[in-house]
């Protein structure tokens, strides 16, 4: 798939609606920000109560947002109309959240076992199960994994290199004391989407 073309149609999808994505960028960060400030805090203070609380509030404050995060760049996407609102509307899918989280992780820890590569490849496989449950809620995880498996087949290099070209974006957001990412992660997911569908109108027209 053409990176170049994919990241031009994430800009044109993204003009007018930076205002919102930004909201859903900071918004997004202070509600899964707290837990990390615990973990932190647990951290300096050597506290394992404090660490592992931190980390499964963060856990369930972004099972609370992902979907909803994932709901509004997609619509960005496709050009829908959407406000930032959108982040608080899939909470219900809670649950799938956590199951996709702990089976992928699994999975993907499992074939980290035989090599790094293996991780990262199984890793890349998975990458549009979100996605796939955000459209179909009651589609049964495994299938939906599969079916993230199959729409990834012969283009996770396409996804891998997507992804690694916008690293040099990602070091220079470090020397701006994060500010930059208010741009890149919405310009990031957007290309994405974009990628989303483009894997699935291939599928459609096989």
């Amino acid at each position: 798939m053409d990176r170049i073309t994919l990241k031009q149609k994430a800009k044109e999808s993204l003009q007018g609606k930076y205002g919102e994505a930004i909201l859903v960028v900071l918004i997004s960060g202070l509600i899964t920000g707290f837990g990390s400030i615990l973990y932190e805090f647990g951290a300096h203070l050597e506290n394992i109560f404090l660490i592992l609380f931190g980390e499964l509030l963060s856990f369930i404050a972004s099972g609370f947002i992902t979907f909803g995060s994932l709901s509004f760049y997609l619509k960005v996407a496709r050009g829908e109309n959407v406000e930032f609102n959108e982040l608080f509307k899939k909470t219900n899918l809670l649950i799938p959240y956590i199951l996709i989280s702990l089976l992928t992780g699994i999975f993907t820890l499992l074939w980290s076992f035989l090599f790094i590569i293996p991780g990262i490849i199984a890793a890349i496989s998975y990458s549009q199960t979100m996605l796939i449950v955000l459209e179909n809620p009651n589609i049964d995880i495994m299938e939906a994994i599969k079916q993230s498996k199959d729409l990834m087949q012969g283009h996770k290099m396409d996804y891998f290199l997507l992804n690694l070209s916008f690293i040099g974006w990602g070091i220079l957001g470090l020397f701006t004391c994060g500010i930059l990412y208010f741009w890149l992660i919405p310009y990031i997911t957007v290309t994405q989407m974009h990628f989303y569908d483009a894997l699935v109108e291939e599928a459609k027209n096989k």
